[in-house]
């Protein structure tokens, strides 16, 4: 019954749909109206006084707000009583998560049946990953190479051993392709906790069947389940990723190790997935930890880690030091990073007007070089020659001004300016300076860190640290394999 751009609570601007699960189930992504991205000051006096500046600006400017995954359930006589336990467990349980690899809880709501045609509406309100979920990859025939299999399977086993170890523990209980996002800044994210339980309840006489035929262990299908069957759902996961095949389409473990024996994969590999999926629960790694700790990199491959991690350091002068308590970080900035920081303290390109305002950059531009143009064609026509002197000297000055200004900028931005970075108590501190002379310093707390995203500038590479207020750029020209090292250091630091 929901459409696109329909507004809920006065809030959750609905923007496209995210999939239908079910009946009287729908996923949007949305926009959240009460958090702007990004806004205009309203206070203070402007450049020159011009206060109105401000409000014509924020005419001109189309405002982006937060876009979050909104989760609607209809409480009808078509769903289940089941189902909405299953809905509000959901949203209970993922209010008390906190990992960066999990969508972070926002809102939990209920639309009344008078506003939606008699049908009572409840909503779940996440953060949005933008990224393709590792299902939709299958789908466009992108195909798994085991490097990039164990890297998932190493990242999911981490977001596993925070959820186990809670207390009590908490069980995803539908680990599966569709529900593992990768980013787009290249990071796995767990998501869809509809089938999520914790452990401590799972003993009671009835319970709920859920979960995804293949993907699922037996034990689940019983009720029973405990960590060891999400590790299930992981392992036959992987086996889709490297096969291509979906576990329903095998019908039996022993097609599926015939199927692996043609796929160019390490036997240690193969040996730990066949632990993982090991029909018999007792059988399996019983621990997210225990898995992990087996997935059994070679050594080989460990040392050119360290080699390449030891040849960054050496190549680009990056200086990093990490103990229990802190991260700390100095390397280059990027390019002209001091004149962003000074154009965006000036109220009139504030917020990126300046750059993002076709019509606002021709006016500033139009006025501040062409009224001496327009003033010298003026007195030509009435044959004033005292102005004509002067329109042309004013000419001459801006445009000798202006190139003078490129010279300068060229010329500093050829000094190599320093970022520094301090990651200690869920706090980031960021110290950003030019032959020794400190131009900004800021903090952000860990909670407002958005992600770490890798950027391509041709065939170099730039890491940035984007937050809730401000993008931090790092490095200057770096390769790929330096750029992915650095990214992954401070993700798994926080």
């Amino acid at each position: 019954m929901f459409k696109t751009r329909d507004i809920i609570l006065k809030r959750y601007q609905l923007q496209k749909p995210l999939g239908n699960t079910a009946v009287g189930h729908q996923t949007w992504l949305a926009d959240d109206l009460q958090s702007p991205i990004r806004s205009v000051a309203n206070s203070g006096t402007n450049l020159f006084g011009l206060k109105w500046l401000n409000f014509l600006t924020s005419l001109l400017r189309r405002k982006s707000y937060q876009k979050v995954t909104l989760k609607l359930l209809a409480f009808s006589p078509q769903i289940q009583w089941d189902q909405f336990k299953l809905f509000e467990r959901e949203a209970q349980i993922l209010k008390l998560l906190n990992h960066p690899r999990i969508p972070r809880y926002q809102n939990y709501f209920e639309i009344e049946p008078q506003e939606t045609n008699g049908i009572c509406w409840f909503g779940l309100v996440q953060d949005y990953i933008p990224g393709n979920s590792l299902q939709d990859l299958l789908d466009q025939g992108e195909q798994f190479s085991e490097e990039k299999v164990r890297f998932i399977a190493t990242e999911v086993l981490k977001i596993l051993i925070y959820l186990h170890q809670l207390n009590p523990s908490v069980l995803h209980r539908d680990l599966k392709p569709s529900n593992l996002i990768l980013g787009e800044d290249q990071q796995i994210y767990l998501i869809d906790f509809g089938a999520v339980q914790a452990q401590n309840v799972l003993n009671k006489v009835t319970f709920t069947i859920v979960g995804t035929t293949g993907y699922t262990p037996l034990e689940q299908f019983w009720g029973r389940a405990v960590p060891a069957s999400d590790l299930y759902a992981l392992g036959i996961t992987l086996i889709h990723l490297l096969t291509g095949i979906k576990p329903n389409d095998l019908t039996n473990q022993k097609n599926i190790w015939q199927l692996l024996e043609n796929h160019n994969i390490q036997h240690s590999f193969k040996k730990w997935l066949k632990q993982l999926t090991n029909i018999e629960v007792e059988n399996r790694y019983q621990t997210a930890e225990e898995a992990l700790n087996k997935i059994n990199y070679s050594e080989d491959s460990v040392e050119d880690k360290n080699l390449l991690a030891l040849d960054i350091l050496t190549k680009n002068k990056i200086e990093l030091t990490k103990s229990e308590t802190e991260l700390k970080i100095s390397l280059a900035a990027s390019s002209f990073r001091i004149f962003k920081i000074l154009l965006n303290k000036i109220p009139l390109i504030e917020d990126n007007i300046f750059s993002n305002n076709t019509f606002l950059k021709l006016i500033i531009l139009g006025s501040l070089f062409g009224s001496p143009i327009v003033l010298v064609i003026a007195a030509i026509i009435l044959r004033n020659g005292p102005i004509i002197v002067g329109g042309l000297e004013i000419m001459g000055g801006l445009y000798f001004l202006g190139f003078c200004s490129l010279i300068l900028i060229y010329l500093i931005s050829l000094l190599r300016g320093k970022i520094e970075l301090e990651f200690s108590n869920n706090t980031l501190k960021i110290k950003e300076k030019i032959i020794g002379f400190k131009y900004y310093e800021g903090t952000e707390l860990y909670q407002n860190i958005v992600g770490i995203f890798i950027h391509k500038i041709i065939d170099r590479y730039q890491v940035s640290i984007n937050t809730r207020n401000n993008i931090y750029f790092l490095g200057n020209k770096l390769s790929k394999e330096e750029a992915l090292w650095l990214a992954k250091e401070i993700q798994d630091w926080l």
